[in-house]
């Protein structure tokens, strides 16, 4: 997944998007809600968000992800990653 992805994430969370979850829980969306979740645990790994709660349940094809939530928003990296990139985030999200 692209950085763009990642910045649009940070700027998700910044406006006060803190929790994630499948719009249904299909077994499709639930499989690609994976994506998402990967890319919260690189934010939290590149120390961008404080911290990261994840829930998780069985399901026949094993266990998925199917909630995360953001505590305590963007660190100072984070936000400092944000700023640096905001025209970047603007100008892609006039155009998704």
């Amino acid at each position: 997944m692209s950085s763009h992805t990642l910045l649009k994430l940070l700027a998700q969370i910044k406006s006060g998007i803190i929790i994630f979850e499948p719009f249904r829980r299909t077994p499709q969306e639930i499989a690609e809600f994976q994506d998402t979740v990967e890319r919260l645990q690189e934010l939290k790994q590149l120390n961008l968000i404080r911290s990261l709660f994840t829930e998780r349940r069985a399901f026949a094809d094993g266990e998925h992800c199917i909630l995360a939530m953001v505590q305590g928003g963007l660190t100072a990296d984070g936000e400092q990653l944000l700023i640096e990139h905001q025209d970047h985030v603007s100008l892609q999200q006039a155009t998704d």
